[in-house]
């Protein structure tokens, strides 16, 4: 899957957007802990991503959980593309051969047992 992605996205919210597509909605709460932000940050966030048409918010206020808009995933001359295998779960970047694109790769996070 493909995102694209507006050049001068926050890490932050590009980590939430490449999370959005392992889960398919995630809520103010899921943001606060998975990134590891206050609860102010958390709500500016999303409200940026909103108004920029990057996700969608589902719900009313207390049950309010966003999707990924279908914006994001319409290909796109500019911007930053992000390339996620369907059951990606961890973001690695790369600078592209452009200096405005970034290049992100989500792949499956394994986990080898212990010694045996």
């Amino acid at each position: 899957m493909d995102l694209n992605l507006p050049r001068g996205l926050p890490s932050r919210q590009a980590q939430f957007l490449c999370l959005l597509t392992a889960r398919p909605t995630l809520n103010r709460a899921d943001y606060q802990r998975l990134i590891a932000v206050s609860y102010v940050t958390a709500k500016r966030d999303l409200a940026q991503l909103t108004a920029a048409h990057l996700i969608i918010p589902v719900g009313r206020t207390r049950t309010r959980r966003y999707a990924l808009s279908p914006l994001t995933l319409l290909p796109s001359g500019a911007g930053r593309r992000i390339d996620v295998p369907e059951k990606g779960l961890m973001c690695a970047g790369s600078s592209g051969s452009d200096l405005g694109t970034v290049s992100i790769t989500i792949e499956a996070l394994s986990v080898h047992g212990g010694p045996s």
